[in-house]
């Protein structure tokens, strides 16, 4: 069904983000954290859902690499532009041009779509505009199916916007120093055995 964020105070919106940029980053974004920062409104809570379906914190509100990503300044164009394409992958696969739909055609999207009432629809509008105007949405061409040939292969490729893990194992050896130069011999050989086999 994809993902309308919203929240029914959506000028919020832009306040959170800017709090995002200038100040420290929590180690969980959740009810308790809200407050501490001025987002006193039982209403705010719906910041918490933008953030996820933006991807900014992960299911048990930790800040992701998004978030990270946000707070620098020169890349948080950019970044913000990839999260509502994101985000809003299905409204963009219906409409490439969403973002200069007028505010009934994305009302008429919204509600059958998301199964809400029309007041409600017109909360998911709203929070989708005041994304949009935070960034050049233009800035970021909308996410195309991969066809890689890894893709093509069956291979795991890692959705848009999520880094590749890399795996970095370093062994040192304390060698008692002999003469001997076949148990220097020896002990390569079963290196290459065990760790490259």
């Amino acid at each position: 069904m994809g993902k309308a964020p919203y929240t029914p105070s959506p000028n919020n919106v832009k306040e959170f983000l800017k709090a995002i940029q200038s100040l420290g980053i929590p180690p969980r974004v959740d009810r308790a954290y809200l407050p501490t920062i001025g987002f006193n409104s039982s209403n705010d809570r719906y910041l918490i859902g933008v953030a996820k379906d933006l991807g900014f914190i992960d299911a048990s509100g930790i800040p992701t690499q998004i978030w990270h990503d946000f707070r620098d300044k020169d890349k948080a164009p950019k970044v913000m532009a990839s999260a509502i394409k994101t985000a809003y992958a299905d409204l963009y696969a219906t409409y490439p041009n969403a973002d200069e739909k007028d505010d009934k055609a994305l009302e008429n999207y919204f509600a059958p779509k998301m199964k809400v009432a029309v007041s409600v629809a017109r909360f998911m509008v709203r929070t989708f505009r005041l994304l949009c105007e935070f960034v050049d949405i233009k800035a970021v061409p909308v996410v195309e199916p991969v066809t890689t040939p890894a893709a093509l292969k069956g291979a795991a490729v890692p959705p848009t916007g999520v880094r590749p893990v890399t795996i970095n194992i370093n062994i040192q050896l304390s060698l008692p120093a002999t003469e001997d130069a076949t148990i220097y011999d020896s002990l390569f050989s079963a290196l290459k055995k065990h760790l490259f086999s």
